[in-house]
C-alpha cells in the first residue's frame, strides 16, 4: 500500500509544475510537507529509500506522465539499500545553472552514526529540468547494513543545500534492518 500511495504521489507530482507554494497536486492543491518530502521557497525535494535501484533508474529513463518509486522502510540485512532526491525549483546562477547539493548521514538504531557521506552532487552545474518537471539527483547513496551489525531501526538523514539561494531543507526516512530469512 506505502508504494502505492507513493507511486501515486510521484505521478501527481510529475503531472502538474510546482509553485511557490511547494509541492502541488494536479489540481493545484497544496500537499502539505513531510519527513521525507518538503519545500523552502521554489526549492522541492524528496528523499527516496529503495531496494531496486535498478528499476529506479529504469522507470526513470522511460518517457511517461508518470513514475513509479518502489519504495522500502525494511531491509535484509547484507542487501543494498538506495537513497535518491528527487527535486525541483533551485535557484539559477548568472549562467542559468543550478548548484544542489546534498550531505547524507546515516544514524544507527542507537543512535549514533553510522555513516556520514562527503557531500554530493544533486544538480550542480545543469540548468534547471526543462518544462517545470522534476530531476532525480545526480549523486545518490548506496549501503549494506553487514549481519554482524545491529538489526533495528536507522535513520536517513539529508540536508539538500541550494548555494545559489541559500535555501536548504533537511530531508529525513526511516528503515528497518531486519535478519535475513
Amino acid at each position: 500500500m506505502r508504494n502505492f500511495i507513493l507511486a501515486f504521489i510521484i505521478s501527481i507530482l510529475l503531472l502538474s509544475a510546482y509553485v511557490n507554494a511547494g509541492w502541488i497536486d494536479k489540481q493545484g492543491n497544496k500537499i502539505p510537507d513531510s519527513d521525507n518530502m518538503k519545500s523552502v521557497g521554489n526549492l522541492i525535494a524528496q528523499l527516496i529509500l529503495t531496494d531496486k535501484e535498478t528499476q529506479i533508474f529504469k522507470n526513470w529513463d522511460t518517457p511517461s506522465e508518470s513514475v513509479y518509486f518502489p519504495t522500502i522502510d525494511r531491509i535484509e540485512k547484507n542487501k543494498i539499500l538506495t537513497a535518491v532526491v528527487v527535486f525541483g525549483g533551485c535557484a539559477v546562477n548568472t549562467k542559468g545553472n543550478c548548484d544542489l547539493v546534498m550531505q547524507i548521514t546515516v544514524y544507527q538504531p542507537d543512535g549514533g552514526i553510522y555513516s556520514k557521506l562527503p557531500v554530493m552532487e544533486v544538480w550542480s552545474g545543469k540548468p534547471l529540468p526543462p518544462n517545470n518537471t522534476l530531476g532525480l539527483s545526480k549523486d545518490y547513496m548506496r549501503i549494506i547494513i553487514e549481519p554482524h551489525e545491529p538489526a533495528g531501526k536507522y535513520k536517513v538523514e539529508t540536508k539538500v543545500i541550494d548555494k545559489v539561494s541559500g535555501n536548504s531543507m533537511v530531508l529525513t526516512a526511516y528503515f528497518t534492518a531486519i535478519e535475513p530469512k
